[in-house]
């Protein structure tokens, strides 16, 4: 899921406008005077995508809009083919020794974990954070000022920027989420971004150099009652990047009353998604028409302990239940291909000191995995 109202652009992708995009571009001449490919009539020609896909200066919001557009004309094939370009650019790492709070992996198990990710769209693992990092984790989320997001109905202007202490005995809203910036000059977060085994299956699944894109934590909590969409309480696809992963942290226990994230499993996949649902744009879809379209079985809900890590592909549709009782602290990671795409609040997030040199130095060695983080 897209952390509760992060803010990234959510343009629309209707059909008919996917349909505009495209036509105008059918038939047309090459540079050699010559018809585009019988192909490629639909307009998705690569030779035409830079103008339609990458930004140009001062508009990075009608390139990213022209893939989301793509995204629901292909069902996500023009996203695989960016990615292969991407991939091309920007090959994998390759470590002698992958270990971390995953373990010790061996090249064949990443591969392993990787191609299980790409089947079903994502991979509980056995290993867990230790009972030592979910307490310092919860300790840390106790006692800081974290961001009350709106609800349905509100906006911020209406609403305000509350900024507020979570109390667990008095909620004042149904998502406390706290700022990248704070996060991600914390010793905790600064060891698990720099996780060799965590990245070694971020990019053994995007196939490139990974980038960490979102560092999030939040509560959800019990407040209000009903599924609200603000807070991601409802199946949607994500499409903020070209390619992706997202490692989700459960820090308490997450039982069938607490918000369990909820995914279908295939749905990831290019026309995983149904058109019906892809025409009608970028928006939220109920849990009646889901169940009308995927098998049971298909509809996954993660109630586990806490400490559990689950790796998901958010291009499948996804949710969270909505808290019926306690509450909820999530830690989110998103390992993308490229920062292209949506326009992040959090774009002005800085690193501004390590706490182990350790730290300083595998994100020094590595600029392009922290790109977004240091400013350069």
């Amino acid at each position: 899921m897209s952390p509760p109202n992060s803010g990234l652009l959510q343009p629309s992708c209707r059909a008919a406008q996917c349909r505009r995009l495209a036509e105008p571009r059918v038939g047309k001449l090459n540079r050699d005077g010559k018809k585009d490919d019988p192909e490629c009539t639909s307009g998705l020609a690569a030779a035409r995508w830079p103008r339609a896909i990458f930004p140009s200066p001062g508009h990075p919001g009608t390139a990213y809009q022209s893939l989301i557009h793509l995204f629901c004309l292909t069902g996500g094939w023009s996203n695989d083919l960016l990615a292969r370009a991407v991939a091309l650019k920007h090959p994998s790492y390759r470590w002698e020794e992958i270990n971390g709070i995953l373990g010790e992996l061996s090249p064949q198990a990443v591969t392993d974990i990787a191609n299980g990710i790409k089947e079903k769209g994502f991979h509980v693992f056995e290993q867990k954070l230790s009972s030592e990092l979910c307490d310092r984790l919860q300790a840390f989320s106790l006692s800081h000022e974290a961001v009350i997001r709106p609800m349905d109905q509100e906006t911020s202007s209406t609403f305000g920027d509350r900024k507020a202490v979570y109390d667990p005995a008095s909620p004042k809203g149904i998502v406390y989420q706290f700022e990248q910036d704070v996060l991600v000059n914390e010793a905790i977060i600064q060891a698990l971004i720099t996780d060799r085994s965590l990245i070694s299956v971020a990019q053994a699944y995007i196939s490139s150099q990974p980038v960490l894109d979102e560092v999030n934590l939040w509560w959800s909590t019990a407040y209000g009652g009903k599924p609200d969409a603000n807070a991601a309480q409802m199946y949607h696809f994500d499409m903020d990047r070209i390619r992706w992963l997202k490692f989700f942290f459960y820090i308490t226990d997450v039982g069938p009353n607490n918000g369990p994230h909820c995914f279908v499993a295939g749905s990831h996949k290019t026309k995983g998604i149904p058109s019906s649902f892809l025409d009608r744009g970028y928006v939220r879809i109920s849990d009646e028409e889901v169940r009308t379209r995927y098998a049971r079985e298909r509809l996954i809900e993660f109630t586990a302990p806490r400490g559990t890590i689950i790796a998901e592909d958010t291009r499948g549709l996804h949710k969270g239940l909505p808290v019926l009782r306690g509450h909820r602290l999530m830690l989110e990671f998103e390992f993308s291909n490229s920062l292209f795409g949506a326009t992040s609040p959090h774009r002005e997030s800085r690193i501004q000191k390590f706490h182990t040199d350790n730290a300083e130095r595998f994100v020094r060695s590595h600029p392009r995995i922290y790109e977004h983080w240091l400013g350069n």
